[in-house]
């Protein structure tokens, strides 16, 4: 009973205890020793000290459970989000670590990802971009520039060819820099004897005095524009950058201008820093002044960006296609100063431009702008200019105007001395449309070559206004009004024939618009049609005022008359295929015309001195007033012009010649019929064409 009762004492003082400070977790109930009261044995001081231990060892293991407890759930409270806290349970940890396996996991597929999206974004769907980037650092496009072809004359005589030049140059900041740049090296790199000793060659080979040889400079003029600094201290990045040469010509001196490439290679081929060549074409013109307005000229192409030249007027114009060609592009490696080093490979093959052949004889450009020149000087003219034509053809032989320029020297060129009078400029020509009259005469079958015209009694009154000739003719046929020049004979012939007829036959002929040669800004000039009414206008018309024409017009009428009436259209090119010919009158009625036209430089003619010993001469002359800006005509200023054909029995050769305002004499017979004679005695000369006339003896 007593050990019931102190058992049961001692298991109320267990939980007494154990209700005071409650543990979690699991809880191992302490042993109980036997009461000594049931056992029959007393306990000694020994079981007492026993007991008393085990009592400790178990209050220090539930206080030890509490401290697990409270950190556990501190750690639940800090941790929350990454799984339930689960105390000493191992399926709670477990859980814990699947999680964070996850979100590792998680984020570093995300990283890798992003890290795929950006490979892809750089070397695919942006590739090129980048490519494109980094080529620029290392390597330039240069262009090529393409050899601009030939222009030749009918003899393949060159008269245009491109010169291939070289202009070299000196950078004295380039050259500073490298200096300064080799003297660092060398003071830097005392532990490196071979590194200083290729740095030491390199700057010994730097000796100004060698490219002043090269270059026929002064050596103290490349030390100046350097000005080496031997004291600053090249370690220095800002003392150098500040000792380096700028403002005007630093980067820029020239040594050689526009020489022979073999005379720049003795400069360039010293590899010396800050030296640089560039190379281009320069067109040439053997044969300037004749030539100048023909051919044209070059100028700088303000849409390339590399400076580079095309033609800017004439014949240099007109076939820039053809002559340029097309320039190649380069692929270069360039070095960190962005200078080229070696070409890669070639983007696009270089075209050379084609030559272009023109129906020009040099032989007769040269003697044609020979004689205006001297005719021009002689009658203190403004200017003179004349075609020559090939009447089986069309094709033009000579076409050149004075005064001129030095195409080689564009500084001689002015807004007068450019431009290509025969073509570009219009006026109003004068008797030498009185043939076209003749012609619309015979073409409307009222009259034929031997019909007679009452000029009497040399004037003629027509709407308020007198028309006149120099002398009162009396009656005169058709030969005698072209000999005579009559102005009155053309003008009752005008008005005896419909109001369109002489306009009609005039545009027939290839007046009032361009010629075939489609010349960079030629003039069409302006053929108006009269009214019935308006007579004055009928009249004036038929002996060449209030029209207007140019002289390469005239010159392709007169080669219709010459070749019987057919139209070969006029042409510059020798290999292009000219434009259809097409008869415009009966060859009968052309060739008495031209019969007609004979008379005028014979005895009793306007132009006499047109005459060619050996040859028959058929021309026409025509003297006109010019035109007054502030309105009417210039009472002591006029335009003189002759146009003819040779031999006449057979013609081959048309020419045709102004001279603009005249000081010395104002007929033509006197002033441009001479420039006729004396160009084609030698064009006949040149040609071969034989004789259809005895040649005159003189007297004993």
């Amino acid at each position: 009973m007593s050990d019931k009762k102190s058992n049961a004492n001692s298991g109320k003082a267990t939980t007494n205890n154990a209700s005071k400070k409650p543990a979690s977790g699991k809880v191992t109930k302490p042993l109980r020793r036997p009461s000594a009261a049931k056992s029959g044995q007393t306990s000694s001081n020994a079981d007492h000290k026993s007991a008393d231990s085990r009592k400790a060892k178990l209050f220090d293991r539930l206080k030890n459970n509490e401290k697990q407890n409270a950190h556990t759930k501190n750690l639940k409270n800090k941790r929350g989000f990454l799984g339930k806290a689960s105390g000493a349970s191992s399926r709670g940890g477990f859980e814990q670590d699947k999680n964070r396996f996850r979100m590792i996991w998680g984020i570093a597929l995300i990283i890798l990802g992003l890290l795929i999206g950006r490979a892809y974004y750089l070397q695919v769907a942006n590739a090129q971009f980048y490519q494109d980037k980094g080529a620029e650092l290392i390597t330039s496009v240069r262009t090529q520039a393409s050899y601009r072809g030939m222009i030749t004359d009918r003899n393949n005589l060159p008269l245009a060819v491109s010169a291939p030049l070289a202009t070299v140059s000196f950078s004295p900041h380039d050259y500073a820099r490298e200096y300064y740049e080799l003297k660092r090296i060398i003071i830097t790199n005392p532990d490196s004897p071979q590194l200083v000793a290729r740095m030491q060659k390199r700057l010994d080979n730097m000796d100004l005095t060698t490219l002043a040889a090269a270059a026929n400079i002064s050596v103290n003029e490349l030390k100046k524009v350097t000005a080496i600094d031997a004291s600053i201290d090249v370690t220095d990045e800002e003392a150098v950058k500040a000792a380096l040469p700028s403002g005007a010509g630093s980067h820029y001196l020239p040594l050689l201008n526009k020489v022979t490439p073999e005379i720049a290679q003795s400069v360039s081929s010293l590899d010396f820093p800050g030296v640089y060549e560039k190379n281009f074409f320069q067109r040439y013109y053997p044969q300037p002044h004749p030539n100048s307005q023909l051919l044209g000229f070059m100028g700088q192409n303000a849409n390339d960006s590399e400076g580079g030249y095309e033609g800017r007027a004439g014949i240099e114009r007109q076939y820039e296609t053809e002559l340029a060609g097309d320039d190649g592009k380069v692929l270069v490696l360039k070095d960190a100063k962005q200078n080229s080093l070696k070409e890669i490979k070639q983007i696009e093959p270089e075209v050379p431009g084609k030559d272009v052949a023109l129906t020009i004889d040099s032989r007769l450009q040269y003697l044609l702008y020979k004689e205006l020149e001297k005719a021009g000087r002689l009658q203190k003219a403004r200017w003179s200019t004349g075609m020559i034509v090939d009447v089986q053809t069309g094709e033009v032989l000579a076409l050149s105007t004075w005064p001129s320029f030095n195409s080689n020297n564009l500084n001689e060129m002015t807004g007068e001395n450019q431009r290509n009078r025969a073509l570009l400029d219009i006026f109003e020509p004068g008797s030498v449309m009185k043939p076209f009259t003749v012609a619309a005469a015979l073409d409307s079958g009222k009259y034929t070559a031997t019909s007679l015209i009452d000029t009497n009694p040399g004037s003629i009154r027509v709407r308020g206004y007198t028309i006149r000739d120099h002398n009162n003719l009396g009656m005169i046929n058709m030969a005698t009004l072209l000999q005579k020049s009559s102005n009155v004979a053309s003008t009752k012939i005008a008005l005896s024939l419909p109001a369109d007829a002489i306009t009609k036959m005039q545009k027939q002929f290839g007046f009032g618009e361009k010629t075939p040669l489609q010349f960079p800004g030629e003039g069409s000039g302006l053929v108006v049609t009269p009214q019935e009414k308006e007579t004055a206008r009928r009249a004036t018309v038929s002996y060449g005022y209030g029209l207007q024409v140019t002289l390469a017009q005239v010159a392709q009428a007169y080669s219709a008359l010459a070749a019987g009436g057919v139209m070969h259209p006029l042409t510059l090119i020798k290999d292009n295929k000219p434009p259809p010919s097409k008869r415009i009158m009966a060859h009968e009625q052309a060739m008495s015309i031209v019969q007609m036209m004979e008379s005028v430089t014979e005895d009793g003619g306007t132009a006499k001195g047109a005459a060619i010993d050996g040859y028959r001469v058929a021309g026409k002359t025509g003297t006109s007033r010019r035109i007054n800006p502030d309105g009417g005509y210039y009472t002591d200023q006029y335009r003189n012009v002759f146009a003819g054909m040779v031999p006449a029995s057979n013609p081959r050769l048309v020419g045709v010649m102004l001279i603009e305002d005249p000081r010395g004499q104002i007929y033509a017979g006197l002033t441009v019929a001479p420039v006729f004679h004396n160009v084609m005695s030698e064009a006949l000369r040149l040609y071969n064409v034989p004789l259809d006339k005895p040649l005159k003896t003189e007297a004993p």
